[in-house]
């Protein structure tokens, strides 16, 4: 049985941990059992029921691209209301009306993934047979998992096949998982600032970001629900996280080194809440909304599917993971991704290559850093023309 509401988000959410679901987002509940893959204590681990938040663009007849979003994304890729304004959603340089993502050619989609807090199922969900969150009694989520919930979706929607599916950062892993969990459903994949595993680089960062979360007194092991949130965790992390998503190139040219006196920040005994360089108050700022806007064990869990994300291992090898695509392949990376450096997707590349599979690798000179994918002026030079190439080639 499905139940769909676009108006209360997930409703078995805890009020104000649902604040990551665009107001847009429609959610789709699946009253049936859903399973995953890695099984707790030798038993196989489920949730009996199965939300799934998402947005669509365009006409449902067009050929269907699924946009994948990255660790802290939600379902608003696009705003059709305000194409040109790229703070009402994430990837409108990339997606709507006339852009390489054209909302007017194709049927866009984009859904909350599995784990996360923007509508689809995750910790901060109520467990119906508790009436208490799940947090950390959710299951452990897999790429894989996040993949079937986003087929379950598709197949109620009525999509038939997937003309295109692209994602940067963890969405690309979402796109090479759809490529070889489901090759007959999938014509093209395009993973952007991605890889097919987790670099030891990812691991230990993500590392410390999860520490920073569950070591802040209100993390309670998870159950924090009824009390303030570890929010000083959470900003921690994302200061970390965002350590990681420009290059220090950039980072140079962004910041000035003008500060104030080296005595000032002491003078009312608070030196954590003063800063001395314009790069401190960045990092202050742009987590400011993060922390009321996410939950906290979602955080915990997605930078956990991300360290144990390894197609190499879960196949055999890379060459292996591969064998079982079919879809056309295009692969984009940045000279100045430090997270997600180009040698991971040249690994990529020649995994395809050693399939005789078709694939295509654009390598930016681009010094921004991870989030080159994001920039509005980077996208309409260098990313627009080859991605909307590859999308109309035949």
């Amino acid at each position: 049985m499905i139940i769909q509401s676009n108006t209360l988000g997930n409703p078995s959410l805890k009020d104000g941990m649902n604040h990551n679901k665009h107001p847009n987002a429609i959610v789709h509940r699946f009253d049936a059992p859903f399973q995953f893959n890695v099984p707790y204590q030798g038993k196989p681990e489920i949730i009996p029921e199965l939300f799934v938040a998402y947005e669509t663009w365009g006409d449902p007849s067009h050929p269907a691209i699924l946009i994948c979003h990255a660790l802290t994304g939600n379902t608003h890729a696009t705003d059709l209301e305000y194409p040109d304004d790229w703070r009402r959603s994430w990837w409108p340089a990339m997606a709507g009306p006339g852009r390489a993502i054209d909302t007017d050619k194709y049927y866009v989609i984009c859904i909350n993934m599995l784990g996360g807090c923007g509508g689809s199922s995750g910790p901060a969900t109520i467990n119906r047979e508790t009436g208490k969150p799940y947090g950390l009694t959710f299951p452990i989520v897999e790429v894989e998992d996040m993949v079937r919930a986003q087929k379950i979706l598709l197949d109620a929607l009525g999509v038939k096949k997937l003309y295109a599916v692209i994602g940067g950062s963890m969405g690309g892993f979402q796109a090479l998982v759809w490529a070889i969990e489901y090759p007959d459903f999938v014509e093209r994949v395009i993973p952007v600032a991605s890889s097919a595993y987790s670099n030891q680089f990812m691991i230990m960062t993500n590392r410390v970001q999860i520490d920073a979360v569950q070591t802040d007194l209100n993390y309670k092991d998870g159950h924090y629900h009824q009390g303030p949130p570890p929010s000083t965790g959470l900003r921690i992390a994302r200061m970390l996280g965002h350590t990681t998503f420009i290059s220090p190139i950039t980072m140079e040219k962004k910041f000035t080194k003008y500060h104030q006196s080296q005595r000032e920040p002491f003078a009312d005994d608070k030196f954590h809440r003063r800063f001395f360089h314009e790069a401190e108050n960045y990092l202050h700022a742009v987590t400011e909304s993060f922390i009321s806007d996410f939950d906290a064990n979602s955080m915990v869990y997605l930078l956990q599917t991300w360290n144990h994300f390894d197609l190499a291992i879960r196949h055999g090898s890379l060459a292996k993971a591969m064998e079982r695509v079919k879809a056309k392949m295009m692969v984009v990376s940045a000279t100045g991704d430090n997270l997600f450096p180009p040698y991971l997707s040249e690994d990529l590349v020649k995994a395809m290559q050693v399939n005789g599979l078709p694939v295509k690798y654009l390598c930016l000179e681009e010094e921004y850093g991870h989030d080159f994918f994001l920039k509005p002026e980077i996208i309409q030079k260098k990313l627009t023309d080859p991605i909307r190439g590859f999308l109309e080639e035949t």
